[in-house]
């Protein structure tokens, strides 16, 4: 059982990287954690939705999809630790295979810097994220903006 906690640097635990310093087309590292029936049910709980039996798949209780959104800046944060200020703008997500519930899922993801830019004197910044089985077995893709203080 991987908690995001364990994977995610923390603001303050190292310098942050400043705007300057994020390189377009930079690759971010892979990753491994896993979800566990227990990672499954803390989410759940931390949303509110504990006693959720709504998220199924073919008859079998899956993952509520949102669980991996927890991991995703970990994917970035690995390469460019955080720093204070930043503001989460959107995420936008594709799914592909479920998660199920009832198992150990072990995961694998990575990404890339895909844009910087700045708009009305804010500035800005767009990774991708790939989620992967430890098969190689798609889960899900995610775009993520972000405004970085300077």
């Amino acid at each position: 059982m991987t908690r995001p906690s364990e994977i995610k640097p923390r603001e303050g635990d190292q310098p942050g990287t400043p705007y300057s310093a994020f390189e377009l087309n930079a690759n971010l590292p892979k990753m491994e954690f896993s979800i566990t029936p227990d990672i499954h049910a803390e989410y759940l709980a931390a949303v509110d939705e504990k006693n959720a039996d709504y998220y199924r798949y073919k008859g079998r209780q899956v993952c509520a999809p949102n669980v991996l959104s927890v991991y995703l800046l970990a994917v970035l944060y690995r390469r460019y630790p955080p720093i204070q200020g930043i503001v989460v703008y959107d995420q936008l997500w594709k799914w592909h295979n479920p998660i199920f519930a009832d198992e150990v899922t072990d995961i694998v993801a990575w990404g890339k810097v895909t844009e910087k830019f700045e708009k009305r004197g804010r500035k800005w910044l767009r990774f991708t994220a790939q989620f992967t089985k430890a098969d190689g077995t798609p889960v899900a893709d995610a775009h993520h903006t972000l405004h970085l203080p300077e």
